[in-house]
């Protein structure tokens, strides 16, 4: 399992639209294979977000993403997201592969 991360900093009157722009997301993601994605909030500090992309390896990771950056429906959805963000504020990617 190749999972990606993506956390992000939201004002918390962003929330809702933030939470809507996931759910299209996430179901091109999984349209072009995805094995899941899991949104989770902070515990703490409700205004950071993490986002969980799965995938069975590094290569289908690759070939998911490649067709989702061809959907058009996607750039319009990133570019509402990077709307939302806190301002300065870059969400933080990660890579991860599953050991156990």
């Amino acid at each position: 399992m190749f999972i990606v991360t993506y956390r992000y900093k939201l004002p918390p009157d962003k929330i809702k639209e933030y939470i809507a722009i996931e759910q299209e997301a996430t179901q091109i993601y999984l349209e072009h294979g995805c094995q899941g994605v899991e949104i989770y909030r902070d515990s703490e500090d409700p205004r950071y977000w993490m986002e969980i992309n799965k995938f069975l390896d590094r290569k289908h990771y690759d070939s998911v993403i490649a067709k989702v950056d061809e959907d058009p429906r996607i750039a319009p959805l990133f570019e509402e997201l990077k709307r939302l963000l806190e301002k300065g504020v870059t969400p933080e990617k990660a890579t991860y592969l599953r050991m156990l």
